[in-house]
């Protein structure tokens, strides 16, 4: 059983032809509204492989969040959990994609949302894998410090945040940390991902991991570092492919399968999502998925 915790937003998309060079107005040629949100997509990941998978996050009760609850159900995603508050907007953003599958993204989350300290009752179980986004902090805090005491496995998406304590007690507690690349920068101040995962296994001898883009993900382990590239594709839409990527490494965990099987497992998952438009709509198949890693290769990084 996976539980994902964290961010659930309403994505509205606006495609167009090319960025322009400078704010002007521009005509779209589609606009579409669909979920979104860290935690959300990766559950949805999980569930279109068939796990075993519950969501649980922080929802408001505006026309928003009927439009989060109806996809949910939709979806036949167990939410049941997640914190409904009063007077409270849910979360959406505003995202532009041109013809390469690029994007700009405007993310917006009440502070009425983002302030409340409440978090659920999590009944544990070394049974199950975690799976956090640090948008819901406080949930992140509490599963990252139950993991490192040894009590479940979690996974952390580590990314948009402001550096502080307890986001550094996340990073250093969680079993499964995978920083973007700009997570990774403002964490370490380092330019070069590999010496920021070196620094950051000096400082505590764990795993560690930084996603990049079309260069695939690199990660430090047992005092040895590991590259995995993706194959060259089509790029349609890079909206939701890190999502995607945790969402696929934590099922891949969750099989017990060990950490070259995962990433390669998670690489092809994000891959194929770029081959499509949709978000959601869109996710690569167990099959398709288990087929591209299978064409993979692990590399150890020289350290």
């Amino acid at each position: 059983m996976i539980i994902c915790v964290g961010s659930v937003f309403v994505d509205h998309i606006a495609n167009i032809d090319i960025f322009p060079k400078k704010p002007i107005k521009v005509l779209a040629n589609n606009i579409d509204k669909r979920l979104g949100g860290a935690a959300a997509v990766a559950a949805l990941t999980v569930k279109k492989f068939d796990g075993k998978v519950e969501f649980i996050g922080r929802i408001g009760d505006d026309d928003a969040s009927a439009f989060i609850k109806k996809e949910l159900n939709s979806n036949k995603l167990k939410f049941s959990k997640s914190l409904i508050l009063k007077n409270t907007s849910s979360s959406q953003s505003y995202i532009f994609e041109d013809k390469k599958g690029e994007r700009l993204l405007a993310a917006y989350t009440s502070k009425k949302l983002l302030l409340a300290k409440k978090i659920p009752h999590f009944v544990l179980s070394s049974n199950h894998t975690y799976l956090f986004d640090i948008r819901w902090i406080e949930a992140a805090l509490y599963l990252s410090r139950q993991s490192a005491i040894g009590k479940i496995k979690c996974v952390g998406d580590i990314d948009n945040f402001k550096m502080n304590k307890k986001i550094k007690e996340i990073v250093f507690n969680t079993t499964y940390p995978i920083f973007s690349e700009t997570g990774l920068y403002d964490f370490c101040k380092i330019k070069s991902p590999l010496k920021a995962l070196k620094n950051l296994f000096k400082r505590k001898n764990k795993f560690y991991a930084v996603t990049l883009g079309e260069n695939g993900v690199m990660w430090i382990d047992n005092h040895q570092a590991y590259f995995c590239k993706p194959l060259k594709i089509k790029v349609v839409e890079t909206n939701g492919a890190g999502d995607v990527f945790h969402g696929a490494f934590t099922y891949s965990v969750d099989q017990n399968n060990n950490i070259n099987h995962a990433m390669k497992f998670a690489t092809a998952a994000a891959t194929l999502k770029c081959t499509k438009k949709g978000g959601i709509r869109s996710l690569p198949s167990l099959n398709s998925v288990n087929k591209l890693a299978a064409k993979l290769k692990i590399i150890k990084v020289l350290t």
